[in-house]
This record gives structure tokens, sequence and C-alpha cells, in this order.
């Protein structure tokens, strides 16, 4: 049984069987497992280690005091206030913080480079898609109807298709003013 392995009961490794009372024995007699992080550690180097490793150290971003050993992953993988890109402007924004930025960026215009339409920065990806396949068709010589442009209402903030838009702003500032006149009969 040349594969055939057992856990040692000091250091806690897998040791081949037939040389696991010899590895115990030499285990027992110079390593001790730390009882914080219980890795193997050489008798005479328990107390550096737990000075080193086990020493309590504040993350720089966010203040939380935990094990030295564990600081690396800690900003790397687990501090809410580590640094994020955001998925917009490529700005360097906390983690804590990256969904309302990218909430506010996202709703930022920008011309799309295929047809010229402003469109938000949240859109925009989605829309080069269709643009690049109707662009695509166009040049095949396939006719495509003109995109639906919206306009946002300054009165009620409803976004308004262009071609519908005067006529709404007619009923819009014509309810406003309605309400306005209930306002002041009522005062």
């Amino acid at each position: 049984m040349e594969g055939d392995s057992q856990m040692c009961r000091n250091c806690k490794r897998s040791v081949a069987s037939a040389h696991l009372a010899l590895h115990e024995a030499h285990c027992l007699l110079f390593l001790v497992l730390c009882p914080e992080c219980k890795e193997a550690v050489p008798q005479e180097k328990m107390d550096e280690h737990c000075r080193g490793g086990h020493q309590q150290v504040g993350c720089a971003m966010c203040q939380q005091s935990l094990p030295k050993h564990s600081l690396e992953v800690h900003e790397a993988t687990e501090c809410q206030e580590r640094p994020v890109e955001c998925k917009f402007c490529e700005l360097a924004v906390r983690l804590s913080k990256v969904e309302l930025h990218e909430h506010h960026c996202g709703r930022r215009t920008k011309l799309c480079p295929g047809c010229g339409q402003l469109f938000m920065l949240h859109v925009l990806a989605k829309h080069r898609d269709v643009c690049r396949g109707e662009q695509a068709r166009l040049q095949e010589g396939e006719r495509i109807p003109a995109p639906e442009s919206n306009i946002c209402c300054d009165y009620c903030n409803q976004m308004i298709p262009g071609n519908k838009y005067f006529d709404h702003l007619e009923k819009c500032l014509w309810l406003a003013s309605s309400k306005g006149k209930q306002v002041r009969s009522s005062s």
C-alpha cells in the first residue's frame, strides 16, 4: 500500500503511512500548532510567528482592526472602502459608494459615434450593438426608419417622443396653470 497516507496528529498534514511514526516523533519534538491560525510552526519561532503574523493592525482604508496576516486579503477582496473602477468614467471610487456613483455617472450623456444621437451612458453600450447592426444593414442598402428621439419635459420630467413634445407641452402647461389657480383660490 504505497499510496496509503494518514494525518499527523500534531501538524495535521497528510503523511505516507509507512513514515507516519517517524514523522510524528520528529514533529512532536520540533513543531507546535499555532493556536490562532492552526499552522505548524517550529517551537523556537512561535513567539516570532505570533508577533509578526497575529499582531493586530488597522486597515488604512476602513480602519478595521484585524490580524496582520489577513490584511492583504482583506484589502484586496473584503474591504468595503477599497477603490474600484467606475464602469462609465473609469475613476477610482470606494466600493461602498460605487453603486451611487455609477447611478449618477451612468445618467450623463454622450453622442453615439455610429448615429450621432445623444444617449445616457448606462444605455449607450446596448445601443451601440443595435446601432452597429443598423449601420451594417444600411451598408447593404436596406432602409431603416429614423430612430425616435425623446425629450424630457421641464414641467413633469417625463420623457416624451420628439414628434409629440409640443402637444404634450401645451397639455402640461395647461395642467400646471390650472393647478396653480386651484392652489391660489384655496389659500
